[in-house]
Formats: structure tokens, C-alpha cells, sequence
């Protein structure tokens, strides 16, 4: 999945624009792969990250070693870790699984400092709609309106939020999203 999510990933941080000495969150970090790519940027960050799965925190401490703090955890219990707040949360291919009530995407808005950003990437409705694993219902799914809305229903201001589709592979287009709080 990482060499599938590259693309996505590299939009992503190029929008989260991380600064040296930001505390950078990511929420749903799988592998690490996207914390690695902000470690290969040869600034110093204080990188963060949680999986609820504990293989895939433990695939991330491996290839982070102490470069990073890692957890296995619910996105939900972020508040228990007493990390907060950070300058940047990521949420890549996470948002799939918030609740229509926003709790979710609430839990990473409060993780954030005032000012920082939530920079999350989702694939599109359209794309996604033709995968059978989807059709489950298991994820939902986003067009640029329903992601915005579901921003707006975890807290974050309208006029915070800008949403940019991107092709990311042939067929597949992409939805990013950077928030403010």
C-alpha cells in the first residue's frame, strides 16, 4: 500500500508545508510512511503517530526507530496520550471510518494548536464508488461537498477549509484537503 499511496502522500505533505521544529501528528500512520518522507526533508520535526492496528505500529517503529513517538491507539484517545497540541495533524486514508456525528474529525481538530492544520487526503467518491471492498459500507465516502460538510461537522470553520482534486494515478482522482483551526 505504500508504493500505491505514494502519489497521495507527496501531495499531502507538499500542502502540509512542515516547518522545522513542528510537532506533526499522523493519525492512522500505518507503516510510517508518510512520517519517513518528512523525516527525509533534513529539517528537525517532533514527528508523531498512531495506528489502532499494532503490527502496523510496530512496521513504523522499525523503519523510525527514535525518530518518532508512536502508539497504538484510537484516534479518539488522542487527548489520553497528552501529546497536544501539534502545528499539523495528518489524516491519509483515514477518514474513511469518521462517524457522520464527526467525533472523529473533531478529536483531530482539538489535537491541533490554534492556527494549526489538518491536511487530509480521502479518495474520490467517483473512483471509489467502482471498487467492490467499498460497496460494503464500511467507508464512507466523499465528493468535495461531503468533505467539507464533514470538516464543518468535526469543527473546523468553512472559510478554514480548502479542498483541491488531484489525478493521482491513471483513473484514480484524489481529494486533499488542508483545514485550519
Amino acid at each position: 500500500m505504500d508504493l500505491a499511496n505514494a502519489r497521495p502522500m507527496r501531495l499531502a505533505l507538499t500542502l502540509a508545508e512542515p516547518k522545522p521544529g513542528e510537532r506533526i501528528l499522523d493519525s492512522g500512520c500505518g507503516t510510517g510512511a508518510a512520517l519517513a518522507m518528512i523525516r527525509a526533508m533534513a529539517a528537525t520535526y517532533h514527528l508523531y503517530g498512531i495506528d489502532r492496528s499494532q503490527e502496523m505500529v510496530a512496521v513504523a517503529r522499525q523503519r523510525l526507530g527514535s525518530d518518532a513517538t508512536l502508539a497504538c491507539s484510537e484516534i479518539a484517545e488522542i487527548p489520553s496520550l497528552n501529546w497536544q497540541p501539534f502545528d499539523a495533524v495528518l489524516a491519509l486514508n483515514v477518514l474513511y471510518f469518521a462517524d457522520e456525528r464527526g467525533e472523529m474529525i473533531a478529536a483531530l481538530r482539538n489535537a491541533l494548536r490554534q492556527g494549526g492544520r489538518l491536511i487530509a487526503y480521502v479518495t474520490h467518491r467517483h473512483t471509489m464508488e467502482r471498487w467492490r471492498f467499498t460497496n460494503a459500507g464500511l467507508h464512507q465516502m466523499f465528493d468535495v461537498r461531503d468533505l467539507e460538510d464533514a470538516l464543518v461537522q468535526g469543527g473546523f470553520a468553512r472559510a478554514s477549509i480548502s479542498i483541491k482534486e488531484h489525478d493521482v494515478a491513471p483513473g484514480i482522482r484524489g481529494l486533499v484537503a488542508h483545514a485550519e483551526r
